[in-house]
């Protein structure tokens, strides 16, 4: 599978990709919060971070689902 360098990229780094994306928003909202911002911003950048987690998460189960169903082994 060496000619599809993104798709090895994201089947080797799923779990740190996932983790990147689920905290950019969380850490977005204590820096907000920190700045003075309401606290209720902590709750939605949570609540986005899920999300992130759970749409990376799957974008890459799908990923894996088409390599190993449709590339050559």
């Amino acid at each position: 599978m060496n000619e599809y360098p993104t798709l090895n990229f994201l089947l080797e780094h799923a779990r740190a990709l996932a983790w990147a994306t689920a905290a950019a928003p969380v850490l977005g909202a204590l820096l907000a919060v920190a700045a003075g911002a309401n606290a209720l911003w902590l709750i939605a950048g949570a609540a986005l971070g899920i999300v992130g987690f759970g749409l990376v998460r799957s974008y890459v189960e799908l990923i894996r689902l088409v390599t190993d169903m449709l590339l050559p082994k």
